[in-house]
């Protein structure tokens, strides 16, 4: 350990002699040299003046810590000008490199002491924690980096990358609910086939009020043994998991009861300083090149390059991931009908209907066959989710909590199989055939059929497996050819060349980050995606998780049908207007949210026949016109479904306002018109036909006045560009408007194809009857 002159000392500072030789042992506070200083201070005289005057002083240095002296850097009559320059090197018994709980490992001194002496607190020598099990355990730069290179050289020896792998709705999915035990143990359930392999468990540590036995029940995803025992193979697994590390533990018991997958490497919420983020840093120091991310959300990872985002695994419906209320709060999509959704390219029975949802976290739900009650689940996945949203760590706890009864008491898992159960007695054929027995007509039993809410059949490993192979085989064939490097030595000497110089491990290792964004990339190179209906309002399109999803696949994503678009990804229950802008361009494709899926999921271009949402004829084969430029024909990124024009015109409140006022006055106007005329003078009389020619003319010329202002509001509205509250961007109704626009003199063209003879003859008829009333 080097010795560096402090910042607490009067410099320049002279060396008057070394109180120490060299490979002396020193204790701590042993004093080292002599040396002086010189400073102003300021004296007194007899007579009671002061005066400053620059004096020397003499002073001894002490060691800060003990050991073996190695070297001296200054000898006697040295001048040190400042902080920072080396004295001496001391070797120390203990670095303290490793430390727990604020003691060193290997010598247990406490770290935490500080005197004053202390230029360099103890505990600062170690603060990385590399540790899967504890955050107490820390230790220094040098030793991180020490442990990180052997890693790497034991993952080449072993063409092995490193696997960090999720565990809820990953690889696993676990529900609180009882029902799950009872269909175990019933053979005639028609869930006993699908949860005969699931295992419960209890936690020691679990304090669930008003439960007397908590049990979780874990389902493993289809083939997930012979899914560890393959990738074990070619990846060192660790857990990261966002779960307690008790509930951790027990899970990894169930899929790793051996320990040979995993072993102690299990990393959860308790080791993890935060409960809203994971971050690779955590686990490797300064090297990720070689990990790989498998998670079921890609927020939380802050969408790392490393990520292999994978289909979520929902086995029990309704459940979502029990631990989420810990995780930031997922953004919430736009679902459309499941009775409604295109069916899937997948091989079913005949008897099946392959149905595909939309879950909040922006992937494939799982199947529900029947539609549950509002009352049936409070504690629904929703619920569940909009926890993250708290702050305070207690308060999500507890309210994980009382879901967790809440799932237990109300148990939604068998109100949705009693709902199948009804509508499987509903759909049984009334009119059985009859059998006839000695003459006696008898009504035939058919045998009772149920079907299970539960399936077995998801294939989500197999996609992993296929993109983690890839990833494996690019990175060792990356890594091969760039290990390869021109002959050295005698043969370079012989050819008068200079042998290359020895290259560091880092310069030909590829790194994972770079590989699996270029794989990615390639998928949908070249598509321009815009979503219709499927992105809530309100929602930041660019920002939101199928833009940035879509977008880590090469694909550009817009928010306005352009020429350039290819893709509109939009809800097949609403008729948006981008849906029927791009209906008439037969090179857009318009597809559901499923073809993303399975882009993003394969890694692959699929073909988007299975996913095109049929439109109206009429609109594919309609013209597109010369609006359809590079220019965005919408303004907003989403939209609101195309609603019905109205025929009566669209006006605010000022102007209704304005309108019920001028009415009024009109109104007031004929009354007094009608009063005075009853006030007349005979003289008056005999020129009555004067009169009322002259007050014809000028109602009919305030009359026109009044409707040609109110014409003139109508045509104001229509031509401000603004939208109505029913529609979300410029171009809607737009068709109609051109069609409804007044024209250029501000007259609406019903009142100037009015006759005005015919407007005159009605207006002497009203006022004839009002003089009769009169």
């Amino acid at each position: 350990m080097k010795i560096f002159s402090p910042r607490d000392l009067s410099y320049p500072i002279t060396v008057i002699d070394l109180l120490k030789k060299r490979d002396d042992e020193v204790p701590r506070s042993e004093k080292l040299f002599n040396y002086t200083y010189e400073t102003r201070v300021t004296e007194g005289d007899k007579w009671g003046g002061e005066k400053t005057i620059m004096k020397k002083f003499r002073q001894t240095f002490d060691a800060s810590t003990e050991g073996k002296i190695l070297r001296w850097f200054i000898k006697p009559g040295a001048v040190i000008e400042r902080s920072g320059i080396p004295l001496l090197e001391i070797e120390e018994p203990c670095t303290h490199e490793t430390q727990f709980g604020g003691l060193c490992v290997d010598c247990g001194r406490d770290m935490t002491q500080v005197d004053y002496l202390t230029k360099e607190r103890d505990v600062d020598r170690a603060t990385v924690n590399m540790a899967h099990d504890n955050t107490a355990l820390l230790v220094s730069h040098k030793e991180a980096v020490a442990a990180e290179e052997d890693a790497k050289k034991r993952l080449l020896s072993a063409r092995k990358l490193t696997l960090i792998v999720d565990l809820d709705q990953t690889v696993i999915h676990t529900t609180c609910e009882r029902t799950i035990a009872e269909w175990q143990a019933d053979p005639e359930n028609p869930n006993h086939d699908a949860v005969k392999d699931v295992q419960g468990f209890q936690l020691a540590d679990d304090n669930v009020s008003n439960v007397a036995a908590n049990w979780y029940y874990v389902k493993m995803r289809p083939g997930l043994k012979d899914f560890f025992d393959r990738v074990s193979k070619l990846y060192e697994m660790h857990v990261y998991t966002m779960a307690t590390r008790a509930y951790a533990q027990a899970v990894a018991k169930i899929i790793d009861p051996e320990r040979k997958y995993f072993g102690d490497r299990i990393l959860s919420r308790d080791e993890n300083y935060t409960d809203k983020l994971k971050s690779l840093t955590r686990l490797f120091y300064q090297n990720t090149a070689m990990c790989v991310i498998i998670d079921d959300r890609a927020d939380v990872w802050q969408y790392s390059p490393h990520l292999v985002r994978v289909p979520v695994f929902n086995f029990f419906p309704g459940a979502g991931d029990i631990n989420a209320s810990f995780l930031p709060k997922q953004q919430e999509l736009v679902s459309f009908a499941k009775d409604k959704a295109p069916l899937a390219p997948k091989k079913t029975q005949p008897d099946e209907e392959p149905t595909i949802s939309v879950s909040v976290a922006g992937k494939p739900a799982e199947p529900a066959p029947a539609p549950i009650p509002p009352d049936a689940t409070n504690g629904d996945l929703q619920q569940l989710i909009s926890l993250a949203a708290t702050e305070d760590l207690e308060e999500q706890a507890k309210e994980q909590e009382k879901l967790i009864i809440a799932q237990q008491t109300e148990r939604p898992l068998l109100q949705q199989q009693l709902i199948q159960d009804k509508e499987d007695e509903q759909a049984k054929d009334p009119e059985s055939p009859v059998q006839v027995e000695n003459g006696d007509a008898q009504q035939a039993e058919q045998p009772k059929v149920r079907h299970s809410i539960l399936n077995d059949d998801d294939k989500g490993l197999e996609i992993i497996e296929r993109n983690l192979l890839r990833v494996h085989r690019t990175f060792y064939d990356e890594y091969r050819k760039a290990k390869k490097v021109p002959a050295g030595g005698r043969i370079a000497e012989l050819k008068g060349e200079k042998s290359p110089k020895k290259r560091s491990m880092d310069e030909f290792i590829p790194d994972v980050a770079e590989i699996m964004p270029r794989i990615k990339e390639e998928v949908l190179d070249g598509a321009v995606v815009v979503f219709s209906g499927i992105i809530p309002l309100g929602v930041d399109v660019l920002s939101s998780d199928f833009a940035l999803w879509i977008s880590s696949f090469g694909a550009e994503v817009n928010t306005n049908v352009t020429r350039r678009t290819t893709h509109v990804i939009a809800n097949p229950d609403r008729k948006t207007t981008k849906v029927k802008r791009a209906a008439r361009y037969p090179n857009i494709k318009i597809v559901n949210p499923e073809w993303m899926f399975q882009c993003c999921t394969r890694w692959e271009h699929v073909d988007e026949t299975p996913y095109i949402i049929e439109t109206d004829p009429n609109d594919r084969g309609g013209s597109p016109g010369p609006d359809l430029e590079d220019e965005s024909v919408n303004g907003t990124g989403d939209e609101e479904t195309e609603v019905p024009h109205s025929p009566i015109v669209e006006m605010s409140e000022e102007v209704w306002a304005a309108v019920d006022d001028e009415l009024a006055e009109f109104m007031d106007e004929s009354d007094t018109d009608a009063g005075n005329s009853t006030e007349v003078s005979e003289a008056e009389e005999s020129d009555s036909s004067v009169n009322s020619t002259s007050r014809l003319q000028r109602r009919k010329k305030r009359t026109m006045e009044r409707v040609t202002s109110l014409t003139n509001v109508v045509t104001a509205e229509k031509s401000s560009g603004l939208p109505s509250p029913e529609t979300t961007g410029p171009e809607e109704e737009q068709g109609e408007d051109e069609e409804k626009a007044p024209e250029a003199n501000g007259v609406a063209p019903d009142l100037q194809e009015e006759d005005d003879e015919a407007l005159e003859a009605e207006l002497l008829a009203g006022f004839d009857d009002s003089d009769e009333e009169e």
